[in-house]
């Protein structure tokens, strides 16, 4: 059994502890906190966790910790975590390098993470970094953490802030444009919450069609667009609003940001 440490219990905090909670294949004890006790308290009935009383107690009594708060949270954490030098960490505050929190928390024994917030369904794409000279126990626990709430994928450091833009940040783009879609099924006269649901099962079964399939989303678009059809002529209307070039430049521009937060 694990004694795990959860720092921080928001969205994505929560999402992790009940995740754990839940899992039948990994056995853990959770210690919990959070500056908000009522919803350490809620929490902790839920999930059958233990409550830490301060973020002293939480270091003392776990054997890995989750820091799940955010990252402009961490400096004023640093100090009282570093105090138990050698600890093991799993963070997942985007935008703070292995090299600082290594320093910061006077230990190497450190992964980072970067779901999204499919995990609160066990859908996250995990993104998994660890620093060179963690143990591969640490790793494999992280690994085994990671796949309590979706699916994980290990990748060089250097790569995170594109994980961001295409995984982290971009499932919002991707409601972004559920919701654009549902508003163009609307002014065409189908209500907006039917809109949505039409829109969502078409897209999910998209994925699953070019996940069996195998086949590239270019090949699948060349595949249902007819010569003088009509899909041709609403991907036209994307190309007129530069839809690609758009698409392309949140990515860039979240991943841009994960970076100048890291130099931060």
């Amino acid at each position: 059994m694990h004694r795990i440490g959860i720092l921080g219990c928001g969205n994505m905090g929560a999402a992790i502890i009940r995740a754990l909670a839940k899992s039948s294949e990994f056995i853990t004890e959770l210690v919990i906190y959070d500056i908000d006790s009522e919803l350490v308290s809620s929490l902790a009935t839920e999930v059958s966790a233990k409550i830490a009383g301060s973020v002293e107690e939480l270091n003392e009594s776990s054997e890995l910790i989750i820091l799940a708060v955010k990252p402009q949270i961490l400096p004023s954490i640093f100090p009282i975590l570093a105090k138990k030098p050698n600890q093991n960490y799993i963070s997942i505050a985007a935008g703070v390098s292995l090299e600082t929190l290594s320093s910061s928390l006077s230990s190497k024994q450190i992964i980072r993470f970067m779901p999204n917030i499919a995990a609160s369904v066990g859908k996250a794409l995990t993104a998994i970094s660890p620093h060179e000279e963690a143990s591969r126990e640490l790793t494999r626990l992280a690994e085994s953490i990671g796949a309590t709430f979706g699916v994980i994928t290990r990748i060089p450091e250097k790569q995170m802030s594109a994980f961001i833009g295409i995984s982290g940040s971009a499932i919002a783009f991707f409601y972004q444009f559920l919701h654009a879609i549902a508003l163009g099924g609307t002014q065409q006269g189908i209500p907006y919450n039917q809109s949505v649901t039409i829109a969502a099962e078409t897209f999910s079964g998209a994925i699953e069609l070019m996940k069996d399939s195998e086949e590239l989303p270019a090949s699948l678009i060349t595949s249902v667009t007819s010569a003088g059809g009509t899909t041709i002529e609403g991907i036209h209307a994307l190309e007129q609003g530069n839809f690609t070039g758009t698409v392309m430049g949140a990515v860039k521009a979240a991943a841009e940001r994960g970076l100048k937060l890291e130099k931060q």
